[in-house]
């Protein structure tokens, strides 16, 4: 198998997997106080995507662009879950060819997903495709929560030295993490 030589986010989740009246009750806010809601919201995607990078999975629909060396035939696909389906499209290009589906084989249900060429490329081989699951609801509890910890810790500490603040990620935040990886660690 081969990891891509480049990766690139194509397209970006349209929502969260956490709304901002959770993350205001998670830090102890009223839902008409409106002052930090712009600082809740960039805090909420920042933990979305600590979650993501930590775990090396997508949370929400995103889409990809992913290249590969030439010779290339066993393709990891970075971020999965693979999503699949017309409103999701994969295509397969080697060089400046896209590919049928009858070229390639994919495993979606591996982690990480894999495409397996029929032939050995003789060019660059691009894939552009999307991860994530279909919406906030799918997401796994765990790691909502996990996001919602973040984002209070992050907001309790908002400032260069926080009187009373913590550097320190609570450990909830971890073992939360180690229960959606594949491994139980990360």
């Amino acid at each position: 198998m081969s990891r891509p030589a480049t990766l690139r986010i194509t397209d970006r989740p349209a929502s969260e997997p956490v709304t901002l009246e959770e993350a205001k009750a998670q830090v102890g806010l009223l839902d008409s106080q409106e002052d930090f809601d712009e600082m809740l919201e960039r805090l909420i995607s920042t933990a979305r995507r600590v979650v993501e990078q930590r775990l090396g999975i997508t949370l929400l629909p995103a889409g990809y662009r992913a290249t590969w060396p030439k010779g290339s035939v066993v393709l990891e696909l970075p971020a999965g879950p693979l999503l699949e389906g017309s409103a999701y499209p994969l295509t397969v290009t080697v060089g400046d060819e896209e590919l049928t589906e009858a070229d390639y084989e994919i495993e979606a249900d591996a982690m990480p997903p894999t495409i397996t060429l029929d032939a050995t490329p003789g060019e660059k081989v691009t894939v552009e495709y999307w991860a994530g699951v279909e919406t906030s609801d799918d997401v796994e509890p765990q790691l909502r929560s996990a996001i919602l910890l973040w984002v209070d810790h992050a907001f309790e500490n908002r400032g260069v030295v926080a009187e009373g603040g913590s550097v320190e990620l609570p450990a909830g935040f971890e073992m939360l993490l180690a229960a959606s990886s594949y491994s139980g660690a990360y």
